[in-house]
């Protein structure tokens, strides 16, 4: 490959004239360009615990560029423009989508497009080849669309489980298990942790994926090793549950919750540790694989500024960083615009949604008379960590119903996952539209089904920080102000974005689950759907700040007001759902 000779210095007063470009100045460009999706990604990513640790993340990516530039060989060839344009005009185009849709984790993957194509113009296939492998851990931070990391780990769980049950079988120590959730008498074991998944997955594989690239091993050697990695913390994990099990059966000693629970997971994440480690050098021995990190001398790291040195902008490179420039005053405008609007059009009061808040309902509801405390203790059962669910249990003739309000979700969250993992198994999903039912506020029906002919209905809706009632499926369609149903798409997303919607705002669940065997009768089915409406509406009279009420004299009534309670408001507003009044925490 023919390289690029380096131009040493403009020439004063010629046509083409070239602009030199500092480290610094690259870096102020980056920080300008980038910084605001970045800075919201990172920001985001810290409210999920399952991902906190992407700090060391960064700090094991620079620890491996900072080696691969210390083992760089000077001076430096620039990489080809035929490899560089495309490169280019690929970041170039994911920013402007990320900036258009405020979309922090198409921003992030422009980064990486980014850093890779800076990377390439300033040294060519020897700076890509020496920084390749910090690259590689940048992108254990980011994690996969669609939820694959999290489904992912609830598949370990669902096998750590079912290997458990297995085990305590052999052991003779009676136990039934429903999906992730196990039972010994007089104990209900991982209730919990039925939505958590095997929180260790991602960050040990963060760990592998460093301590394979500083040993300079070959990709096939770190899926190996990643494989194994992945065995062991299922093994860990098995092994954990079976043994709290026994011991809390035999002993009444209980392992799995509280300091017990966190210090064994401290413990196992030291063997995970030193597991990777002793697995690398048997792989290598068995291999034949000599050296690693300590095979090579490191020399003193390449002065950085030498890496910009005889490297200028033409005309394309003025353009690149004035679109660059311009996207990132986008953002900024974008960010102010986003937030602005969450802050001056915000109804749900969240300065204590945090576990600390109060809510209740009444001992007798809709005919249905409640068995557990009014004014329940918050406990963390949802699937993302930091989330708090109030629940509350009603009877009526026989029939029992469990009314749950969980909050702050920062992104959709598909309940149906955590009831999978409980042992449902999941049919037909049924949305009903604001006008459907009687009602003008939108939820989902969920047929549920489990062994023995027991059959459970699920209903559940999401309110949106702005107090918007949302659609439940994989698109958040939501209703604007004249009741219109948006739905989902990339051109909707686009027009949601520019009409300034509240598609991504942090939401709030209220869900009920009633059960019997072989299913609930039309009757039952009406009253359970009838306490859902009115215990919806007198929860969210309580978190939901109340703005102007917008009337829609075209709105079914939602209830029949004699049966709706001295509480519940007697009507609704429009289908912008935004009239619940005389919100408080109690």
């Amino acid at each position: 490959m023919t390289s690029i000779p380096p131009v040493t210095s403009p020439t004063k007063g010629g046509l083409h004239r070239r602009i030199s470009l500092s480290l610094w100045q690259l870096g102020l460009i980056f920080c300008i360009g980038f910084g605001p999706l970045t800075g919201e990604f990172f920001f985001n990513l810290w409210k999920f615990e399952i991902h906190q640790f992407f700090p060391i993340a960064l700090l094991g990516a620079a620890v491996l560029a900072w080696r691969g530039l210390a083992e760089t060989e000077m001076p430096l060839n620039r990489g080809s423009p035929f490899v560089t344009l495309p490169m280019i005009l690929l970041y170039l185009g994911l920013l402007a989508w990320a900036t258009m849709l405020w979309s922090p984790w198409i921003g992030v993957v422009a980064v990486l497009a980014a850093i890779a194509a800076t990377v390439w113009w300033i040294g060519g296939v020897r700076l890509t080849k020496s920084l390749l492998p910090a690259w590689i851990m940048l992108l254990t931070v980011i994690p996969p669309p669609m939820k694959l990391d999290t489904r992912f780990a609830l598949f370990l769980q669902h096998l750590a489980v079912a290997g458990s049950s297995r085990i305590l079988g052999l052991m003779a120590v009676p136990h039934l298990r429903s999906g992730n959730v196990l039972e010994i008498p007089g104990h209900r074991l991982l209730v919990e942790q039925a939505c958590s998944g095997i929180n260790s997955v991602l960050f040990m594989t963060s760990i592998c994926f460093f301590y394979a690239l500083w040993q300079r091993r070959s990709f096939p050697f770190l899926i190996l090793l990643y494989i194994l990695t992945l065995s062991a913390i299922l093994f860990g994990n098995l092994i954990r549950i079976t043994s709290g099990a026994w011991i809390l059966f035999n002993f009444n000693i209980d392992l799995l919750s509280g300091w017990r629970h966190e210090t064994l997971g401290l413990i196992l994440t030291a063997l995970y540790l030193l597991f990777i480690i002793v697995a690398d050098a048997v792989l290598a021995r068995i291999f034949c694989l000599s050296g690693g990190a300590e095979n090579r001398e490191i020399k003193c790291p390449v002065k950085l500024k030498s890496l910009l040195e005889a490297r200028s902008l033409g005309a394309g490179g003025i353009v690149v960083v004035t679109l660059l420039l311009i996207l990132g005053v986008g953002q900024l405008f974008a960010f102010w615009d986003f937030n602005h609007y969450k802050e001056s059009e915000r109804r749900v009061d969240d300065k204590t949604m945090d576990g600390s808040a109060k809510f209740s309902l009444p001992d007798e509801l809709a005919g249905w008379t409640l068995q557990s405390p009014q004014k329940p203790t918050p406990v963390r059962t949802a699937f993302e960590k930091g989330v708090f669910s109030h629940i509350w249990t009603f009877e009526k003739d026989g029939l029992v119903a469990v009314i749950s309000l969980d909050y702050p979700f920062y992104e959709y969250h598909d309940v149906r996952i955590c009831y999978l993992a409980n042992g449902w198994k999941v049919g037909e999903s049924k949305l009903h539209a604001a006008s459907n039912l009687n009602d003008v506020i939108p939820f989902m029906e969920v047929e549920m089904s489990k062994e023995g002919g027991l059959k459970g209905q699920l209903f559940f809706s999401t309110v949106s920080h702005s107090g918007l009632w949302l659609d439940e499926n994989g698109a958040r369609a939501a209703y604007d102000e004249q009741g219109n149903t948006l739905e989902g798409g990339l051109l909707t997303r686009i027009i949601m974005r520019i009409r300034r919607s509240t598609h991504y705002e942090t939401t709030y669940r209220i869900q009920l689950l009633s059960s019997a065997v072989d299913g609930l009768d039309d009757g039952q089915q009406y009253s359970v759907i009838n306490l859902f409406q009115q215990a919806r509406l007198l929860l969210a009279k309580q978190f939901i700040v109340a703005p102007k009420i917008v009337h829609d004299t075209n709105a079914i009534a939602p209830l029949d007001p004699d049966t709706t309670g001295s509480d519940a408001p007697a009507d609704l507003p429009s289908s912008f759902k935004k009239g619940i009044q005389n919100s408080s925490f109690q």
